[in-house]
């Protein structure tokens, strides 16, 4: 007859006597009589056939086996706890999400649908992480985020969010007026984002500009808010997704340098943890910023 592995009572009472070293302390802490928590772990030391602590006068101290078996059972009773506390908020819609991000595209366009989210669903909190590529998505520490690329996303469920449109912008006080040449574009300094250089290719090649290559000098940043700096400081002309530049071309500090608009073949997706799809809050964040952004 297979034998029943021990109860949680056991391992509970028997986690608590060791960290206190003390029966009485264990059972006033699990609110039990010292003589149940005596009980549960003589049963537990009778199932493995090891005697788990020395008992010396009103003391107990953990033996040889026992603090191997402490050290094991206290982190998977941390697991049970952290499990237990999630199952119970699992149909709850209040709370906190981590919503990851680039940091621009956080700035400039998520951000304006985060503060109407939490506008309308009082009871959530949006705590914003950024990461700078995809390969620092952390699938532990985001509930949802946005990216660009190309699924599938090791470890994440993907939903397809919107497609991205390239354009040349340039300063007013650089290109007084637009260009329908992409040649005319030669006479200026070409700016590059440090992860995305090939966003002049395809803007070129969209428009079956194969033959121009880069001339001139280049400016190069790490990030999307310094090639839009430089950009509208006159420094060059850059290629940027349309999304990220809204708000300068409204206020005429940039102004699209060339009609041809690129659609590239990646786009943006919503990605959610594996593990985390089925959490209502989450649902309920990812199913209204579809709709929005669909609007």
């Amino acid at each position: 007859m297979r034998r029943m592995i021990p109860s949680t009572m056991a391992l509970q009472c028997f986690e608590a006597a060791a960290r206190n070293e003390s029966f009485s302390q264990a059972a006033r802490e699990l609110s039990l009589g010292q003589g149940a928590v005596s009980r549960q772990i003589r049963l537990l030391e009778e199932f493995l056939g090891q005697k788990l602590f020395a008992r010396i006068k009103q003391r107990v101290m953990l033996t040889e086996a026992g603090r191997f078996y402490f050290d094991d059972i206290s982190v998977l009773l941390q697991s049970l706890e952290s499990s237990t506390i999630n199952l119970k908020s699992f149909q709850d819609v209040s709370g906190s999400i981590n919503v990851g991000c680039y940091p621009t595209l956080g700035t400039r366009w998520l951000l304006a649908y985060t503060l109407r989210f939490v506008n309308e669903h009082a009871d959530l909190t949006i705590n914003s992480i950024t990461y700078q590529d995809n390969d620092r998505l952390d699938n532990t520490i985001i509930d949802i985020g946005v990216v660009h690329g190309d699924p599938p996303f090791s470890g994440f469920q993907a939903d397809w969010l919107m497609a991205e449109d390239l354009v040349v912008v340039a300063s007013p006080s650089l290109l007084h007026s637009q260009v329908t040449n992409a040649d005319d574009l030669l006479n200026y300094r070409w700016i590059s984002h440090v992860s995305r250089p090939e966003s002049w290719r395809i803007w070129l090649d969209t428009q079956g500009r194969t033959d121009i290559e880069a001339h001139g000098s280049r400016l190069s940043f790490p990030h999307f808010d310094m090639v839009i700096e430089a950009a509208s400081s006159g420094y060059g002309i850059c290629v940027l997704p349309l999304l990220l530049v809204e708000k300068e071309l409204q206020s005429k500090r940039l102004l699209i340098a060339h009609p041809h608009r690129a659609r590239t073949r990646s786009a943006y997706y919503l990605v959610t943890p594996l593990k985390k799809t089925e959490i209502p809050k989450i649902d309920l964040f990812r199913n209204w910023l579809i709709s929005e952004v669909s609007q």
